[in-house]
């Protein structure tokens, strides 16, 4: 094991002793399968993967229920705490994971800049760790690109999908994105300090919404890897998207809240007839701040 790996680890540990955690049971061994937990009762382990070691939360019943897991794949930058209320909601009956993307969160970061492709394989090798064959899948933004990519993958791994916003931008609109997001990349981690006091100003409207304390983990998770923030915007950049969609044949339910993505995402209708866009009224985030709400339509969609 690195002593990068080593360290998150030690990290983890830390984290959990301060309570942000319900519990942490630490085993990168493949071919493992997560302890049970009471509905509601999220919890954190890590895995082994192509980069390293994959860090993920779960819920899981402790009694089966023989219903399809769901793995749950998160915007960027960012990590799993985003969907850490979603989880307990979704999970009362089924196993529902949130696993960080490689070089976010707590999973080791790769060498280089990571590739959609990159994302899917190593959330593959966390579904053969977990010696899961068959899985729901749910992706956010970034997690969107990656679950169309582990569908095309896996297309006999993956059962059902929901997607949050469909990446289908045309050239301009991604390199006007990229504009953007340049500007606000630093140049250093002195850089980046400095600007923390300013990014978390700008985290006041969550913070009544959350609360402080989910409202600093996300904004923690956001900056946790500053240099290298961008991997996975420019992952989703150039990854494509549309191909990847048309790709996909299992039943497809594409959630459109109120967000600068909007039109965007409205573009995934009539792709297929097995993708459906459901236009929702809500803004802010998704899977923190209406948790309570979009889970029930989740369900629907896996339950049908």
């Amino acid at each position: 094991m690195t002593a990068d790996a080593v360290g998150r680890r030690q990290m983890l540990a830390g984290i959990a002793v301060a309570g942000f955690a319900a519990s942490v049971q630490p085993s990168a061994a493949a071919g493992t399968t997560p302890p049970s937990a009471t509905p509601g009762d999220v919890r954190q382990d890590m895995a082994s993967c192509r980069f390293g070691v994959i860090h993920y939360r779960f819920v899981k019943p402790a009694t089966p229920t023989g219903k399809v897991p769901v793995l749950c794949l998160h915007a960027s930058p960012g990590s799993g705490v985003g969907f850490s209320r979603f989880l307990p909601i979704l999970g009362t009956d089924r196993m529902v994971i949130a696993a960080d993307n490689p070089g976010f969160g707590l999973s080791d970061r790769p060498p280089q800049p990571s590739t959609i492709a990159d994302f899917a394989g190593a959330m593959a090798d966390l579904l053969d760790a977990l010696q899961l064959t068959r899985v729901d899948l749910v992706g956010s933004h970034t997690g969107s690109a990656t679950a169309v990519e582990l569908a095309r993958q896996r297309p006999r791994a993956v059962r059902r999908i929901v997607l949050h916003a469909a990446p289908l931008f045309t050239p301009q609109e991604i390199a006007d994105y990229k504009s953007r997001l340049a500007a606000d990349h630093p140049g250093s981690l002195d850089e980046a300090a400095a600007k923390l006091p300013e990014v978390w100003a700008k985290f006041g409207r969550m913070r009544q919404d959350l609360g402080d304390d989910l409202a600093w983990q996300l904004f923690w998770e956001m900056n946790r890897d500053p240099l290298h923030r961008g991997w996975g915007h420019d992952a989703a950049f150039a990854y494509d998207y549309a191909g990847g969609l048309r790709q996909v044949t299992q039943p497809t339910l594409v959630l459109n809240p109120q967000e600068a993505m909007s039109a965007v995402t409205a573009r995934a209708r009539g792709v297929a007839s097995n993708i459906q866009v459901m236009d929702l009224p809500w803004s802010g985030g998704l899977f923190s701040g209406h948790a309570e709400d979009v889970a029930p339509l989740i369900r629907a969609h896996l339950d049908a």
